[in-house]
């Protein structure tokens, strides 16, 4: 099991899926405080991030919320890995599959703001069911049925984030190349139909989509996708990076500040809000 190396990013992750699992069985933080002998304001700062966790009180804690024992197994084994005096490593993380998405999903589940650039291909959580098959078959032609149904039905239940309530909402901001929607995925009907998925998505309070088109002279040119993730809890941030071997995460100041400034200028380059949902429009009648 591969398990995160530099010490923030690890406290984050432990804290995440800690919070998850609470809210998940339904437990609030005064009772599931007292199953390892603490305060609320203890448990606030695990979930938080903010403290170093007990390998003992992980267990405690994750057997009471009823976890697997694949997870209790994993949340153990992120609280034992915590260092107790180590010199901060670089901060540029690589992740080896699979365990560098399950760090994704949490960072995306407890994010506050998710600010992406999509090249290729429409951000995941805005896919839908059609369009997402077809993007995972493509990746994995020659995989199990049952592997691609279970990846198909994990990035569904992923976009319940975009509507999660009782702790602050997911901003989510897409700058959304021209190339992503003028490449088919699958077929004509299923990008008709995530067309105008996008449409109706673009008009919810969370959600800004910027279409940035071909004939936008002069633009700043990105090699690749990439996307910034703020937890306002936490008050951590971070920039997201992903290739066929896994991802990186760049959590220095400067590095998070230079992506948001790239981002900024793609922001600029592309549609208003308005304008992108009529040529999304146009694009999915395009597909007739």
């Amino acid at each position: 099991m591969e398990i995160p190396s530099d010490p923030e990013l690890l406290k984050t992750q432990l804290g995440i899926e800690l919070r998850r699992l609470r809210e998940e069985a339904g437990y609030p933080a005064t009772e599931a405080a007292r199953v390892i002998g603490a305060q609320q304001p203890k448990l606030s700062k695990l979930e938080n991030g903010n403290q170093a966790a007990d390998p003992e009180d992980i267990r405690l804690l994750a057997e009471f919320y009823g976890a697997t024992e694949e997870q209790r197994d994993y949340l153990v084994a992120l609280a034992e890995a915590q260092p107790k005096r180590r010199r901060r490593r670089k901060s540029a993380q690589r992740d080896a599959v699979p365990d560098w998405f399950r760090r994704f999903l949490a960072l995306e589940w407890d994010a506050t703001e998710i600010r992406s650039y999509q090249i290729e291909s429409v951000h995941g959580l805005l896919q839908t069911e059609g369009y997402a098959r077809s993007n995972i078959l493509a990746g994995q032609p020659e995989a199990d049925e049952r592997i691609i149904d279970q990846q198909v039905i994990t990035r569904m239940n992923r976009q319940v984030v975009l509507k999660r309530t009782g702790r602050p909402s997911l901003r989510l901001e897409v700058v959304l190349s021209e190339a992503a929607l003028r490449r088919v995925q699958g077929s004509r009907a299923i990008m008709r139909t995530q067309l105008r998925h996008l449409v109706a998505a673009s008009k919810r309070p969370n959600i800004t989509i910027r279409v940035l088109p071909f004939e936008v002279p002069d633009r700043i040119a990105m090699p690749s996708t990439f996307s910034l993730f703020r937890l306002a809890e936490q008050n951590f941030s971070t920039v997201y990076l992903e290739d066929l071997f896994g991802a990186t995460y760049l959590k220095e100041a400067d590095e998070f500040t230079q992506y948001s400034i790239v981002f900024g200028r793609l922001r600029d380059a592309a549609l208003d809000p308005d304008s992108s949902r009529r040529f999304l429009d146009k694009m999915a009648e395009s597909y007739r």
